[in-house]
């Protein structure tokens, strides 16, 4: 029975309250771009998984190899989210019959030698096969983390409150050709800056995340807290040559880090830029809501950036 239309918005918050009962040894469960669980008295392990289904995030003619790049890439940006360092990983790939050695094989280099680019080995996994050709790949990334910091300390989503500022790092927009290829396929994840901006910032680090749906999406995501929205500065969205702030904002799979903080972050972290481009703000009554100033107007951003839901269209053409 079909009584509400698939979103994924909507099933992260189910899962969030699913998860309110977990066993205490759970630390961060459900909602945040990592898991962490503790391991004993002192040790923390976080671990998150994340796919790439052939079509949808990729071409379906795309490089094997590139392939498996991206599968890695995308879970290490969920690390760096986190201000963490990456252990190992895990890969699983369900693969078309019609399929063959060559192709599989290359797959895996893909895995493999992007692990070992980061010092996440691949460890293990699993491969099954679908019962009829031409059914797309599922190729699905495990990884395994620890806290990246020396006092053990990891940045989730929450606790941006009013008055914090947004910030991000790098140029934003233009990551998917219209061809279907483009950045989105081997971008930097952004680890050393990460724990560089959680060592300098501290305490006023208040939540951080990745931008894989687009910044008007994701800025939602870290105004958690009731009442507390946020105001973007069209002037002041870093942009990749040829976006404008609508296409900087809403293209997504940036895989730049987005950043809540009480205080001015640095203009740049070994090189790369990092922009303060808005600001938490009160918003009575509701939560989540993303405005940004462009042309003399306040606009809002909701219906901008990526939402999985019931519709098949092909998101790389």
């Amino acid at each position: 029975m079909n009584d509400h239309p698939l979103s994924e918005s909507d099933l992260h918050r189910h899962f969030g309250r699913r998860g309110r009962d977990l066993p205490g040894r759970v630390l961060l469960p459900p909602g945040d771009d990592m898991a962490m669980l503790g391991i004993g008295s002192t040790d923390r392990l976080l671990v998150a998984a994340d796919q790439v289904v052939i079509g949808r995030h990729v071409r379906v003619d795309e490089a094997p190899a590139a392939i498996g790049r991206k599968a890695v890439l995308r879970n290490l940006s969920d690390v760096a989210a986190m201000a963490a360092r990456p252990i190992a990983i895990l890969a699983t790939a369900t693969l078309s019959p019609d399929r063959d050695q060559r192709w599989a094989e290359a797959l895996h280099a893909g895995l493999h030698e992007t692990g070992l680019a980061f010092d996440a080995p691949l460890i293990g996994g699993d491969l099954a096969t679908h019962a009829r050709p031409e059914t797309p790949d599922v190729i699905s990334v495990t990884i395994l983390a620890r806290p990246g910091g020396e006092d053990g300390r990891v940045v989730t989503r929450h606790g941006a409150a009013a008055g914090d500022l947004l910030a991000v790092t790098g140029r934003l927009g233009g990551s998917l050709t219209e061809d279907g290829r483009g950045r989105h396929l081997d971008f930097p994840p952004r680890i050393e800056e990460a724990i560089a901006l959680n060592a300098l910032l501290r305490q006023d680090l208040v939540a951080m995340m990745d931008v894989s749906d687009g910044v008007a999406r994701d800025a939602a995501r870290l105004a958690t807290t009731d009442g507390v929205g946020v105001r973007l500065d069209a002037d002041r969205i870093p942009r990749n040559p040829g976006c404008d702030w609508r296409s900087a904002i809403g293209d997504g799979e940036d895989y730049e880090l987005l950043i809540a903080c009480r205080r001015e972050p640095p203009g740049e972290i070994d090189g790369v830029p990092v922009t303060v481009i808005g600001r938490f703000e009160s918003t009575p009554g509701t939560s989540g809501r993303v405005l940004i100033d462009a042309d003399g107007e306040s606009i809002d951003v909701a219906g901008l950036g990526w939402e999985h839901a019931g519709d098949p269209t092909d998101r790389t053409g």
